[in-house]
């Protein structure tokens, strides 16, 4: 018990000091950490690759990481432990970090691959093999999306770069196909002119490209038409909201008639009853 006191009151001011000494500079890391990464991201952001938000995102994270990991070595130094034989040690223990990081290490490399390639930047609106959303992150790890409905959707880098990606931001006009059917009593002539004035009056509708009208084919209840239109990615969500909403009464307004699926059932043989 005394060699503990002894050991205690000589080695023990010693050993205090060290832990404290040890906290101090990771909180001075963590906090050096920080303000590089905002000074670092204030420089990028004037510099040229200032509209690259990924870039610097990802370069400030990186930056953060280092100075926190270099304060950490400093503060075991400080305790008394070596990490000499750590370092060393990485090269014998990567392959099995390789292995039980992998899947981290894939999304990672993807995650540069994304950057160099840039198929989407911050603000983009995409769809990655049917997930639609609103790019809002790429991190070392994972590509974080907002929905249209709303929802924060994460994908792993890995799984985006091999995806793919269609980005609806950077496309200049957007096509659709609208679709109609008329009575087989009514007009094909009258239907078709009809349909091309409700296309040639509406201003979001472009005429370069220019839209044309088909007859695709005979249903089973309908003459059936397509409608092929170009617009502006501004305009695209309105025109498909009330085109329809215009071209019903339209059609009505020349007595043609969209009809409703409807069979004729024929009977064979005598009638029951009477």
């Amino acid at each position: 018990m005394q060699a503990w006191k002894n050991w205690f009151f000589e080695q023990g001011p010693e050993i205090v000091v060290s832990l404290a000494s040890a906290l101090i500079i990771l909180g001075v890391g963590f906090l050096a950490a920080r303000l590089a990464s905002r000074v670092l991201k204030r420089a990028l952001s004037r510099g040229k690759i200032g509209q690259e938000k990924m870039l610097i995102g990802l370069i400030c994270k990186a930056a953060r990481a280092v100075v926190v990991i270099l304060a950490a070595i400093i503060a075991l130094e400080k305790i008394g432990v070596s990490v000499a034989p750590f370092i060393a040690g990485l090269g014998v223990s990567s392959l099995v970090f390789g292995f039980a990081f992998k899947d981290t290490l894939s999304n990672f490399a993807s995650g540069l691959l994304l950057i160099i390639y840039r198929p989407f930047r911050i603000g983009d609106l995409v769809d990655v093999a049917g997930t639609m959303g609103t790019v809002e992150e790429l991190s070392i790890v994972n590509t974080r999306l907002k929905s249209l409905e709303g929802p924060i959707i994460y994908l792993p880098n890995s799984a985006v770069w091999g995806a793919k990606v269609t980005n609806l931001t950077r496309s200049t006009i957007r096509r659709t196909i609208f679709e109609v059917g008329i009575d087989y009593g009514d007009d094909i002539g009258t239907a078709f002119r009809v349909i091309e004035k409700v296309v040639a009056d509406d201003a979001r509708i472009l005429q370069d490209p220019a839209p044309f009208v088909r007859l695709s084919g005979l249903g089973d209840s309908s003459v059936n038409f397509q409608i092929f239109v170009y617009a502006q990615p501004g305009d695209f969500g309105s025109l498909l909201n009330d085109f329809y909403a215009r071209l019903k009464p339209a059609l009505e307004a020349e007595e043609i008639s969209i009809p409703f699926p409807q069979q004729d059932i024929h009977m064979i043989g005598p009638s029951a009853g009477a």
